[in-house]
């Protein structure tokens, strides 16, 4: 039987799962020409993206455990 995950577990999941995909779009674009500074100032901006509701996510779930 599976275990069930936390909330902390799927946000982190979900987290190194856009990672991923950023890292797949950035290894994609260079190996089919585009320029690489183009391509790594978007992984860079999909990055801050997703750290940024990644603190955000952790945040809202410590204050909804607050009450």
């Amino acid at each position: 039987m599976a275990e069930l995950q936390t909330d902390t577990e799927i946000i982190a999941g979900a987290y190194a799962e856009r990672v991923r995909d950023l890292f797949r779009v950035l290894a994609e674009a260079v190996a089919t020409g585009e320029p690489e500074r183009d391509a790594i100032q978007r992984f860079r901006r999909g990055l801050v993206s997703a750290r940024r509701v990644y603190a955000a996510a952790v945040e809202a779930m410590k204050e909804a455990d607050k009450g």
